[in-house]
Parts: C-alpha cells; sequence; structure tokens
C-alpha cells in the first residue's frame, strides 16, 4: 500500500490532481486528517486537493523511513512546496508524518506536521509576531 500511495503521491501535481489518481489509492469513504483540515469522502478529498494544488507552484515529497503491519501504516516524509503567497515564492521545507489504515484501499489518512512552519511562519505579519513568542516561550 505505501508504494502505490508514494506513488501517487510523486505523479500529482496541478494538471494531474483531476486524473483520479486518488481514486486509486483512498476507498470513497476516506477520513482525511490534518492539522488544518478533517475531510470526509472521496469526493471532497478530491475538491480539496484540485483547489490545493491550484495554489501551489510546485510540491515533492522525499519518503524518509516507514513501516507496515497488518491494516496500518506510518510513513515519515518530507514535503518541499512554493507558494507564491509565502515566503516570496521560495521553497519551504515541511517533515511530517503520515498515519494510515486500510483495506483494500486507504479507509483513514492522518498526517501529523507543524502547521505554523507550514505556513504562519511565511505570512509576513504573522511570522514576526509568532517569532516573537516562540521567543517569549523558550
Amino acid at each position: 500500500m505505501l508504494e502505490q500511495m508514494q506513488d501517487v503521491y510523486n505523479r500529482l501535481n496541478r494538471d494531474t490532481v483531476k486524473d483520479g489518481l486518488l481514486g486509486d489509492i483512498y476507498d470513497r469513504d476516506i477520513v482525511f486528517i490534518d492539522p488544518l483540515h478533517r475531510i470526509e469522502g472521496l469526493g471532497n478529498l478530491q475538491r480539496y486537493f484540485e483547489g490545493m494544488y491550484k495554489n501551489v507552484d510546485e510540491i515533492s515529497f522525499r519518503y524518509l523511513t516507514q513501516w507496515e503491519q497488518n491494516n496500518e501504516a506510518m510513513l515519515r516524509w518530507e514535503m518541499t512546496f512554493r507558494h507564491p503567497k509565502l515566503k516570496g515564492g521560495a521553497p519551504i521545507l515541511i517533515p511530517g508524518v503520515t498515519y494510515l489504515t486500510f483495506a483494500e484501499k486507504i479507509t483513514r489518512h492522518q498526517d501529523y506536521f507543524d502547521s505554523n512552519q507550514m505556513i504562519f511562519d511565511h505570512v509576513p505579519a504573522l511570522g514576526s509576531l509568532l517569532g516573537w513568542l516562540k521567543g517569549r516561550l523558550n
């Protein structure tokens, strides 16, 4: 399951996101959770990915470690993406982990990553405020 998922994510981009690739790996009743969203159903996930990929200039994943046992899997990764409104369009590297459950296809996908590092740290006024706050807390 992990190899198929990695292959799909490596092929996803602005042009291929509408090609039905998500349906190759995700169950129609998929529950997809990340620090910013909870999405239920393949149709809703498809719309989410289309919107996300429309707004990023580039996105890629480097897979670091993984395990798969019975109907569960964990995958540690680094995502690099470029968004025209974040960090002046420069690449942003985000480490993360994905937890999956599956039968024939993936039924639950839960991502763990630092949403501040992904988005908020790179919005000029917010990034400065968060940097100040992190410094005060440390």
